[in-house]
């Protein structure tokens, strides 16, 4: 059985799509693959906030995909997730929605690393509508912009590691969730510096959408209840 994954990466740049696909690459099975999406949607960050402009591109972009098995955008705002479920029964996860139930099943309580404190409050949000903001112990930034994330600089990567540091001792979580792209290749060496399970964004939703395709899950479409037939009238 032959999967091909897509993934739509709404702040694209040649660095991070790479970095992205490698990424995802390293955990798939030898019968699957990546197809990444070359568009960007937005010049930088603050351009996400037009949501119904970016929602309304992805929800052409999974249209005429008539190849990929299934999707992940890369959000961890999880924008536009849901209403791309609406007209597709493919499988399709944004980061924050697989990030945040990857560290429900492994830690009682974890914290969130953010780039910028701007996306707070749609995390928080999703939280609350996954059922999971009472494990989250606590959401903070580095305050670095998402794009200049992605050749982590030596200064961008002291801020993150300052952060955990500072988060483990304050709120001593159980693993933590870090949203910046830039970690896509050190998760595992910051978690074994740190001596805790460091999640990020791609690989948990590269496992778990795989996974769905393995096992046959769609998304159930219900047909349009049929109108009343009260007879011919008399």
């Amino acid at each position: 059985m032959s999967i091909e994954i897509c993934i739509i990466n709404p702040y694209a740049s040649a660095i991070s799509n790479e970095k992205i696909k490698l990424c995802a690459q390293k955990i798939l099975g030898k019968n699957s693959s990546i197809f990444i999406s070359e568009k960007s949607f937005q010049e930088d960050y603050y351009d996400l906030h037009s949501e119904t402009i970016n929602v309304s591109k992805l929800l052409k972009e999974v249209e005429t995909n008539n190849s990929s098995d299934a999707f992940i955008i890369i959000s961890f705002e999880d924008i536009g997730v849901e209403t791309i479920r609406k007209v597709t029964t493919k499988p399709i996860i944004g980061l924050g929605e697989a990030t945040f139930y990857t560290a429900n099943m492994i830690a009682n309580k974890f914290s969130v690393i953010t780039n910028l404190s701007q996306s707070h409050e749609a995390l928080k949000n999703n939280l609350i509508k996954y059922d999971m903001e009472h494990k989250c112990v606590s959401i903070n930034s580095i305050e670095v912009p998402v794009l200049d994330m992605d050749t982590m600089s030596k200064s961008n990567l002291n801020k993150l590691d300052n952060e955990i540091q500072r988060t483990i001792t304050e709120y001593n979580p159980e693993a933590i969730i870090i949203t910046s792209p830039g970690i896509l290749n050190l998760s595992k060496k910051l978690s074994n510096k740190f001596n805790i399970p460091i999640i990020e964004g791609v690989t948990a939703a590269t496992a778990l959408i795989e996974n769905f395709v393995k096992l046959d899950i769609q998304i159930k479409k219900f047909s349009t209840k049929p109108s009343r037939n009260f007879g011919v009238p008399i």
